[in-house]
């Protein structure tokens, strides 16, 4: 009873999974049958199947992507249709396929002599099985392989061949055709061989399933470490000496105002270290979303455009955030070595991997991303009257006075305004000014009206 309510502790405690099933849809069938029984091995809605079945192996690629989003994991029904999502492109979760080995081919052995009269099971051709698995199998039974003919899988390549070397087995006096794919034996059964497919055992599913949910699991609980970014200005020699101090806190301004931008749409959190480094707290999930599965720099290309500055990039993954945040600074550090010229990430193993810039995630000004909010009328309105007023050309600057003024409300209402326009993107507050006279300073901001063009 005890070790009962530990398994199930333990169980509670794992994230729950969503798996997909893809294949032909009779054997998409089977293996939702073998997840029902695999689903309550689990605790109670910890661990769910969906299903991506097809007729033709021309649909395969669109049940993924219908189903992409939901799926922390998946099985194909085999090592051809696995690698062709892999070398496809469109595999984006960890993945597995069922086994078709010695147990397998067994079972289609089983069925051809009890469905198929006549038949000599010691002259057949056979696709996709290894040489020695089949050998293993026919020694177990107790059968000559002489005549019996394989042509392994080797590469997705290699199935193109497979109606061929049937047909001319055929014609040399084989009796029956095994084959794994469903599109051969169509084919075959269209030229009259007679074939049977070689289709998993259902205790080889439920193993492939399990593995399938472990893969899921870790999935989960690696998309929810802990990532760090760094990013880091490199102020060339002319942008140094540009307005002093104004113009560094005005740089870092825009520089976190862009990065907050972008962190809202993955849940990441930004935070200012000092006018030339920032930290952006995230997952290791949102970290490949970011990067595009590793494959290009998170902000590099965007932020260094639109800031007329060099920017380094730095990302790193730990099992804690002060691993993360090391790792981050370690990597942003060899990304200023090389001018910001890639972006350096460094795992929790500290395995290193250069992101190449390209065009990524856009870290725009004006135009919203996808899901991001569009800018308040209000606010553009609020800011269109006062640059009206004003007169002031592009580098508009109010304070609360002047927009109490202008929009005929009181200092309190002004100040809430002028609050909405921070919020909304459209007004930076600028370092307060010194007064001549004492007393406590009065707050600007500089109205970005260059968003409304």
């Amino acid at each position: 009873m005890s070790d009962d309510t530990d398994s199930s502790a333990a169980g509670e405690r794992l994230p729950p999974v969503v798996v997909g099933l893809f294949g032909p849809r009779r054997l998409v069938k089977t293996m939702a049958e073998a997840g029902q029984q695999v689903a309550e091995r689990h605790a109670p809605n910890r661990v769910k199947f969906v299903t991506g079945g097809y007729d033709d192996q021309a649909e395969a690629e669109d049940r993924y992507r219908r189903l992409r989003d939901r799926i922390d994991s998946a099985v194909f029904p085999g090592p051809w249709q696995f690698d062709l999502a892999a070398d496809g492109h469109w595999l984006t979760v960890p993945s597995t396929h069922l086994p078709l080995t010695g147990a397998a081919l067994y079972a289609a052995l089983l069925r051809a002599s009890l469905t198929i009269d006549d038949v000599d099971l010691s002259r057949v051709s056979i696709d996709s099985l290894a040489a020695a698995d089949v050998e293993e199998a026919y020694a177990e039974i107790g059968l000559d392989t002489t005549h019996v003919h394989d042509i392994p899988y080797d590469g997705p390549e290699s199935v193109a061949g497979f109606v061929a070397f049937h047909r001319a087995k055929r014609e040399q006096g084989s009796t029956l055709a095994l084959t794994t794919i469903l599109s051969v034996e169509r084919e075959l059964r269209s030229h009259g061989v007679p074939v049977l497919r070689i289709a998993p055992t259902r205790s080889s599913v439920r193993d492939a399933l399990e593995t399938a949910v472990l893969l899921g699991q870790g999935t989960r609980m690696g998309a929810h470490q802990i990532a760090m970014i760094a990013v880091q200005l490199i102020p060339t020699g002319t942008s140094r000496t540009e307005s002093g101090d104004y113009w560094q806190q005005e740089l870092a301004l825009s520089t976190h105002q862009r990065l907050l931008s972008e962190a809202r749409q993955v849940g990441a959190t930004v935070a200012r270290r000092s006018d030339t480094l920032f930290l952006v707290t995230t997952t290791h999930g949102a970290l490949v979303q970011l990067t595009e599965q590793f494959s290009t720099a998170p902000f590099l290309s965007a932020l260094t455009a639109q800031l007329g500055v060099p920017v380094a990039v730095g990302a790193g993954t730990g099992q804690t955030a002060r691993a993360a945040e090391a790792n981050a600074l370690m990597a942003v550090e060899d990304s200023v070595s090389r001018a910001g010229r890639v972006a350096v990430y460094l795992d929790d193993a500290n395995a290193r991997t250069d992101l190449p810039p390209g065009t990524g995630r856009a870290v725009t000004e004006s135009a919203p991303q996808d899901g991001a909010p569009p800018i308040d009328p209000r606010a553009i309105e609020i800011v269109t009257s006062i640059a009206a007023a004003t007169g002031a050309g592009p580098q508009v600057i109010a304070d609360v006075e002047t927009v109490a003024e202008i929009m005929q409300v009181t200092q309190r209402t002004g100040r809430r305004m002028l609050k909405e326009l921070v919020d909304a993107g459209l007004a930076w507050p600028l370092p307060p000014a010194r007064s001549s006279g004492g007393g406590r300073p009065r707050q600007q901001f500089r109205l970005l009206t260059e968003k409304l063009e």
